[in-house]
């Protein structure tokens, strides 16, 4: 492992936030060397200066910025984390929209920031579960990250114990139908049937212009992500969010996050000690 001056690696770390928005201080406070100098041997680079300037054409070619936020993020998740969430889900948001919508329109939901996938597929387990009860039902899930190997493992949908906590046959019980397949050593590969539920695509939330995409969304997942953003950043997105929700749309955010200290309109819900913000209704007109 080369020695790295800190002025160095924080030069590093501002391309990074330029880039992604991430504050590496909030990331992690260790390795951050020995992680730089496996990246530049990945890349076949022996000089420092050499690999900062490939991490400052990341406009023209973002992999090896990609590669580099992947080492420096610990992608932590599992199924069905802040259950609560997806209670409120289940038992209020999909019954009351198909109710004032009818059905003639899809349940738009993203999960933004979704890391392996384990909360898409917890959301694709509820819309299956509303659909075994109203067949008519729609739903287009998306689920965007902006670490391409989470990309690629959320896509192959095979998950480790750690992941599921034991609880799968619990899930599966509670759901009525499985997940997946699993191995001798206890990894689940995720069935064919749910991962035709969702679209992976890469997500890069500091790119606000990328986030057209989310509109017309009734759901938006944006999950213990923010805490690794600026407040001018999480501002931003919650502007944004508010923008493309649909009206009568939630936003969910982990439970250690709050909402920027704005006033763009969400109403704050809490179903059961679990809390989500809300786009009000449009009025309707007399």
């Amino acid at each position: 492992m080369i020695y790295i001056e800190k002025r160095k690696i924080d030069h590093i770390s501002r391309l990074v936030h330029d880039y992604s928005g991430i504050v590496v201080e909030r990331v992690t406070s260790r390795q951050v060397e020995k992680k730089i100098s496996d990246q530049m041997s990945r890349f076949k680079v022996s000089n420092l200066d050499d690999y900062i300037s490939i991490l400052e054409s990341f406009s023209h070619n973002p992999l090896a910025m990609d590669d580099l936020i992947a080492d420096l993020t610990v992608s932590e998740s599992f199924f069905f984390r802040n259950p609560g969430q997806f209670k409120y889900m289940l038992e209020v948001l999909l019954p009351e929209f198909f109710d004032r919508q009818g059905f003639q329109f899809p349940f738009r939901i993203w999960s933004a920031g979704c890391s392996r996938g384990e909360e898409a597929y917890s959301i694709a387990m509820v819309a299956r579960k509303f659909q075994n009860q109203f067949a008519e039902a729609r739903f287009s899930i998306n689920a965007g990250d902006i670490n391409s190997r989470n990309l690629q493992m959320a896509k192959e949908g095979v998950f480790c114990k750690r992941s599921l906590r034991d609880k799968l046959p619990e899930f599966e019980e509670f759901f009525g139908f499985s997940l997946g397949r699993c191995d001798e050593s206890g990894n689940c590969v995720v069935n064919e049937e749910l991962r035709k539920m969702i679209e992976f695509q890469r997500l890069n939330l500091k790119n606000l212009q990328s986030l057209k995409c989310l509109t017309g969304s009734d759901i938006i997942f944006c999950r213990n992500v923010l805490i690794y953003f600026d407040e001018h950043l999480r501002s931003l997105l919650f502007e944004d969010f508010f923008k493309y929700l649909n009206p009568g749309g939630v936003v969910f955010i982990g439970e250690s996050e709050c909402l920027p200290p704005l006033d763009i309109g969400f109403e704050t819900i809490n179903y059961k000690n679990s809390y989500a913000y809300r786009k009000p209704l449009l009025k309707q007109s007399k």
